[in-house]
C-alpha cells in the first residue's frame, strides 16, 4: 500500500506545469468559498450581535394574549406584575439583567406641526446594564432620575421633520388605558441616528416611569432578557421556561431568532447566495479536472498498456488514477486553505469598508470570520470533484486494449 500511495503522489508531478494549473484552480476555488464565506459570516455575526444590543435582547417575555389578539386599549394585553416575573427570571444562569419595556403610539406636536410616532418607554438603567447600545449621533442618553421636565430621545428624521433640536420642547399625545387622550411636555435630550431612516423618522423614547404616567397603567409590553453570551440562549430558555409557569398570567418566552424577522430573512438570502457559489465551484472544478486527468491518461496511454501486459489488474488502475485525483485535490485543498487565511488576514487588517446594506445609513466593515465548519467543507467539497472528476478518465484507462496502447505514438 506505502509503494502505492508513493507511486500516486510521484505520478501527481510528472507534469509540473498542469499539476501547478490544477492546484491554482482548485485552490483558487477553496480561497475563493473560504473569502465569501468568511465575509458572509462576519456579517452574519455583526448583525446578529447589533440586532440584540440594539434592545432586542437574547430572549424577551410576553403575555400569551399579545399574540392572540390585538389590543384594544393600550396595554391591556400587557404583564402585570413583571416586577415578581423579573425577580423570578433574574436568578437564572448566565442572565445578565432584566429590562422592562412598553410599546405605544400617539401624536409628537411642536405647537405648529404633529406628526405619528412609534415610542419606546425603558428604564436607562437596566439597558445600560445589557449593554443595549442606543446609537446617539448628538446629546446624552436619559437621565434615570431625571429633574424637571420629562426627558426624551428622538429619531434623527423625526427631529428634522419637527424642526427642533437638542433642548427643545414637544408635547406628547397618547391615549390612556382608560381610552381617554392625556399629553406630556418632553424636553429633547438626545438625537438617535440608528441607520435605518425609516425608523428614525418616527421614533420617540422617554423613561419607563414617564410613560406610565402618561398611559395611566403600570403593566409593561413585555420584559427583554439579557445573557452573558448569545450562545448560552437555548440552554437558558430551557431553564426558564419552567420558572414562567404557575403565575397569574400565561407568559410566553421568545428567543431572539424568533423575534428577529430582518435577520433570518438575510441569513436565508445569504445561505441561498453561498450555496450557489459552492455548486458553481463544483463544477468548475470537475470539468476542469476531468480536462486535465483525460490529457494526463492519454499521455500515459502506452505506459498503461505496459501495466497491463505486465498483468496489472485493470481495478488497480482505476484505483491508481482516483488515488491521484484524490491526492491532488488534497494538496489543492491546502493550497487554498492557506492562501484564503492569509488573504482573509491581509482584508481584516486593510480597514475596507462596504456600502451601506439597502434601508441603513452606515457603511460595513469589510472583513472575514475564520469558521472552521466552512473550511472543512471547502476542503470536502473540492476533494470530492477531483476523485468523482476521475472516474470517467480511470475507468476509460482500464478498459484500453494492450496491443493499441502499447502502439500508441
Amino acid at each position: 500500500m506505502a509503494k502505492f500511495l508513493l507511486l500516486a503522489f510521484r505520478n501527481i508531478f510528472r507534469n509540473r506545469r498542469r499539476t501547478l494549473m490544477t492546484l491554482f484552480m482548485v485552490g483558487g476555488g477553496v480561497a475563493g468559498l473560504l473569502l465569501a464565506g468568511g465575509y458572509f459570516a462576519f456579517m452574519m455575526h455583526g448583525l446578529r450581535e447589533d440586532t440584540i444590543n440594539s434592545g432586542l435582547g437574547h430572549m424577551q417575555i410576553f403575555t400569551a394574549d399579545h399574540f392572540n389578539r390585538d389590543e384594544n386599549r393600550v396595554l391591556d394585553t400587557g404583564i402585570d406584575n413583571w416586577r415578581q416575573v423579573a425577580a423570578s427570571v433574574k436568578t437564572g444562569s448566565h442572565v445578565r439583567g432584566i429590562a422592562p419595556r412598553i410599546d405605544f403610539y400617539g401624536m409628537v406636536s411642536n405647537g405648529t406641526k404633529a406628526a405619528g410616532f412609534m415610542g419606546s418607554a425603558v428604564d436607562p438603567e437596566a439597558e445600560k446594564s445589557l449593554g443595549f447600545i442606543t446609537h446617539i449621533e448628538s446629546g446624552r442618553n436619559l437621565d434615570p432620575k431625571p429633574i424637571g421636565e420629562v426627558e426624551a430621545l428622538i429619531g434623527k428624521e423625526l427631529a428634522k421633520s419637527m424642526n427642533v433640536g437638542i433642548g427643545d420642547g414637544l408635547t406628547v399625545l397618547a391615549m390612556t388605558s382608560d381610552g381617554a387622550l392625556n399629553g406630556v411636555d418632553v424636553q429633547i435630550v438626545g438625537i438617535i441616528n440608528s441607520g435605518a431612516p425609516e425608523r428614525d423618522a418616527r421614533y420617540l423614547r422617554i423613561t419607563l416611569p414617564a410613560a406610565q404616567r402618561l398611559l395611566q397603567s403600570d403593566r409593561v409590553t413585555n420584559l427583554v432578557v439579557g445573557l452573558d453570551s448569545t450562545k448560552n440562549t437555548d440552554q437558558a430558555y430551557a431553564e426558564m421556561m419552567p420558572r414562567l409557569n404557575g403565575l397569574s398570567q400565561q407568559l410566553v418566552l421568545k428567543k431572539w431568532i424568533d423575534l428577529a424577522t430582518y435577520y433570518k430573512q438575510v441569513n436565508s438570502m445569504f445561505n441561498g447566495i453561498f450555496l450557489f457559489m459552492g455548486i458553481i465551484v463544483f463544477f468548475m472544478v470537475l470539468m476542469s479536472s476531468v480536462n486535465t486527468l483525460l490529457m494526463s491518461m492519454f499521455e500515459r496511454t502506452r505506459e498503461i498498456g505496459t501495466m497491463l501486459a505486465m498483468g496489472t489488474p485493470r481495478a488497480w488502475i482505476v484505483a491508481l488514477f482516483m488515488v491521484e485525483a484524490t491526492m491532488l485535490g488534497l494538496v489543492g485543498a491546502a493550497v487554498g486553505l492557506v492562501a484564503g487565511n492569509l488573504l482573509g488576514a491581509l482584508l481584516n487588517s486593510s480597514g475596507l469598508h462596504m456600502p451601506p446594506p439597502p434601508g441603513y445609513s452606515v457603511p460595513m466593515s469589510f472583513k472575514v470570520r475564520f469558521v472552521p465548519l466552512e473550511m472543512i467543507g471547502s476542503s470536502f467539497l473540492v476533494i470530492i470533484s477531483l476523485a468523482l472528476a476521475s472516474i470517467f478518465p480511470a475507468v476509460r484507462a482500464s478498459r484500453l486494449r494492450i496491443a493499441e496502447a502499447l502502439a500508441h505514438v
